[in-house]
């Protein structure tokens, strides 16, 4: 079976930084929609590809020290990392665990399942969505945010922007993956026989200015050596599109998107 370890992008400290600065962007926007159900305390949380942890930490404020969550990431370093800054931060109730997305092994557990920016990196989504359900106790939900890659935009066009976009989207598809997922979600949502009242919404920040405009340049950064190892562009070429792009996100008077965020939710029967 297909490991998780196709991950395009840069992962160790180096990734989790970057999932840093993705998560306190998108900070609020997770919160209201991990809340949309209603009040969370005392809730089981499952958090499938925690990576750098921070929805964990999220979680485990909602739930408060009477509920629970479980963090798993494929990434041992991450899920260390991860681990370390929930005991400085005092949260005694995250449990973290080493394990594959194919390999969750939960059932009837939890009153949340949640993942984001997940199954974008897979080959096989429906597989592990249907594992998440499982997770899930009769009324939970399960949760999903995910990308539409072709939603991401620039002001004014940007030949370094539109080479970043192409790169990721070839390196994920030469690798099974769907960078567009999000146009998929609600249908595999709807796939799933134990799921009813499937809902969904799209979100997508853009930014004249601060963190989330450079998380274009940042994730470009941090999927070099995939671009290189793919053959798609020579190291001259991948540092002369990170440079322009530098340029171009530096510029006040351009703005830079992410890519379109679907948040679907379905509650289990």
């Amino acid at each position: 079976m297909e490991k998780q370890n196709h991950y395009i992008i840069q992962g160790g400290e180096e990734g989790k930084r970057r999932l840093n600065v993705l998560s306190e962007v998108l900070r609020e926007s997770t919160r209201s929609l991990i809340m949309s159900g209603g009040e969370i305390r005392g809730s089981r949380f499952l958090d499938v590809g925690s990576g750098g942890g921070n929805v964990s930490l999220l979680a485990s404020e909602l739930v408060g020290p009477e509920g629970h969550v479980t963090a798993v990431d494929f990434d041992p370093e991450i899920v260390a990392l991860a681990a370390k800054d929930a005991k400085e931060l005092g949260a005694g109730n995250i449990a973290y665990r080493t394990l594959d997305a194919y390999a969750l092994d939960y059932h009837d557990e939890f009153d949340i399942a949640y993942s984001r920016f997940l199954l974008s990196h897979l080959q096989q989504p429906q597989l592990v969505l249907n594992k998440m359900v499982r997770s899930v106790r009769s009324g939970g939900r399960v949760i999903v945010e995910d990308i539409d890659f072709s939603g991401h935009f620039c002001h004014p066009a940007s030949t370094a922007f539109s080479a970043y976009v192409d790169y990721f989207t070839t390196a994920a598809t030469n690798n099974g993956q769907n960078p567009n997922i999000g146009l998929k979600l609600f249908s595999l949502f709807n796939d799933e026989p134990l799921l009813d009242g499937v809902e969904f919404d799209v979100i997508q920040p853009c930014h004249s200015q601060g963190a989330g405009k450079w998380m274009a340049y940042n994730t470009m950064d941090k999927i070099k050596e995939t671009v290189l190892r793919q053959g798609l562009a020579d190291l001259a070429t991948i540092e002369n599109v990170l440079s322009e792009l530098k340029h171009f996100t530096e510029d006040e008077g351009s703005i830079i998107s992410l890519p379109r965020i679907f948040r679907v939710t379905g509650t289990k029967r």
